[in-house]
């Protein structure tokens, strides 16, 4: 039995989803499907998900929001016309529509996350009526039939235990079962979404659930590659992953899988296969608890921007009892998480992304640092991005870390901040945001040209 998943551009259009259609039916062991909202198709377009997110934003701001309204169900109807589907399934995604618009809510981020799910809830409803129109047996099946629930944690949620009981009795439901990713239900009965990107998530979960052979995800690439296509040109690809590997090059830039996604495979030991709708033969990249390493040490480079870091100094830190409990629970009580924390004997630097810090978090956060924990110094530093060297076998090899800062330093791109962790499978560098592309191609370069 497999789990399979389509991403936003598998959906984007009719002849796309006649190829998602055609690789579900060309193996029997595909029986359970979840599917995204549909995608770009083509550069310049908007996904249905941002056209949700604005026509909710508009509708919360009492603003215009029937022209975007119409643009959504307008995407719907294009691609059912493209399938050759009656009138039925667009009046009833037209219906969804509006009856999630027009429930009441208590909150504007319940409203959002119900508003949210009806791209991937409706995509699920049209890939069924579809298969059906083909003879095949094939059925809709919505999250909280199925018993996914989530943590009442509007735009970020998290699966809860019961869930993976719950989704268990998939297995001795009969055909394919189409599932809308992105979204299940809080216990009190409302729609909370994972975060972007989370329809990965939701299949993760199934695969864990129902124990299957393979987690399926296909998007629109052949493999995962060695560095982003958009910034090394013709990077290797990848055969053979580790979770391990796969978490870390996730975690700092790499957008085919969400970062939150291997932890359920992770658990039940599922392997994750990364598949191209647009070329189903190809083998893609496997990713596995364990792999033989034969290859190079560095399997993959990754980098993201965004990020800050509050730099602390107080004489004698290190002497002092408790004090990095107190710098943490500090950012705990103003709901600001973080991402590193590299120190020395009498310095402290939290590394946070800038999304979480706005002003006024800022503002209280540096002030109570200073007052509370009577640093000697206290600054905030931005522009900081981070890059991230990942392979199982750097902790055999010897002087990866000498290679690494030669290759950077030979390009003029000072390093800001060194960090690695005891598992040895990466090594984070803290660059300028500017200096990132920069750093990813001649670290490649260094490895692999």
């Amino acid at each position: 039995m497999k789990v399979c998943k389509f991403g936003g551009t598998s959906m984007a259009n009719g002849e796309q989803i006649k190829k998602v259609c055609s690789i579900i039916s060309s193996d029997p062991e595909r029986r359970v499907v979840v599917v995204s909202a549909p995608g770009k198709r083509f550069d310049s377009d908007i996904k249905v998900t941002d056209l949700l997110i604005s026509c909710a934003s508009k509708y919360l701001a009492n603003d215009d929001y029937k022209t975007v309204l119409d643009e959504i169900t307008g995407r719907y109807t294009g691609i059912a016309k493209e399938l050759g589907l009656g009138q039925q399934i667009i009046t009833d995604i037209e219906n969804n529509l509006n009856t999630r618009i027009s429930l009441p809510f208590d909150s504007p981020e319940k409203f959002m996350d119900r508003m949210k799910a009806a791209g991937e809830d409706n995509s699920a409803r049209l890939i069924a009526c579809y298969m059906k129109s083909l003879g095949l047996n094939a059925q809709y099946l919505n999250p909280k039939d199925a018993g996914l629930f989530l943590s009442d944690e509007y735009g970020n949620a998290r699966v809860l235990p019961q869930s993976f009981k719950n989704l268990a009795r998939i297995r001795d439901m009969d055909g394919i079962i189409i599932f809308p990713g992105f979204f299940g239900y809080s216990l009190s009965g409302e729609v909370v979404t994972f975060p972007r990107g989370g329809s990965d998530i939701t299949g993760s979960i199934l695969a864990a659930a129902l124990e299957v052979d393979v987690y399926e995800n296909f998007t629109d690439v052949d493999s995962v590659f060695v560095a982003s296509p958009k910034i090394v040109k013709n990077p290797k690809p990848i055969s053979v992953l580790t979770y391990r590997e796969m978490r870390e090059l996730s975690y700092a830039g790499f957008s085919v899988l969400h970062e939150e996604t291997l932890e359920p495979v992770f658990q039940r030991g599922v392997p994750v296969n990364i598949r191209n709708t647009n070329n189903p033969s190809s083998h893609g990249t496997v990713i596995t608890p364990t792999r033989e390493l034969i290859d190079c040490p560095v399997a993959g480079i990754a980098g993201d921007k965004g990020f800050c870091s509050i730099n602390i100094n107080k004489y004698m830190m290190n002497r002092e009892i408790g004090f990095g409990r107190k710098v943490l629970q500090i950012l705990e009580e103003e709901f600001v998480p973080f991402e590193h924390m590299p120190s020395g004997i009498d310095d402290i630097s939290i590394i946070i992304r800038k999304k979480y810090l706005d002003n006024e978090k800022k503002s209280n956060i540096m002030e109570r640092i200073a007052k509370e924990l009577k640093v000697d110094s206290v600054s905030l530093e931005y522009d900081l991005g981070l890059v991230m060297v990942v392979g199982e076998g750097m902790k055999r090899t010897v002087g990866i870390l000498s290679r690494i800062t030669k290759a950077l330093s030979e390009n003029s791109i000072n390093i800001r901040m060194v960090n690695q962790g005891s598992s040895e499978v990466s090594i984070m560098f803290g660059i300028s945001e500017d200096d990132v592309e920069r750093s990813i191609k001649c670290i490649y370069n260094e490895f692999f040209a």
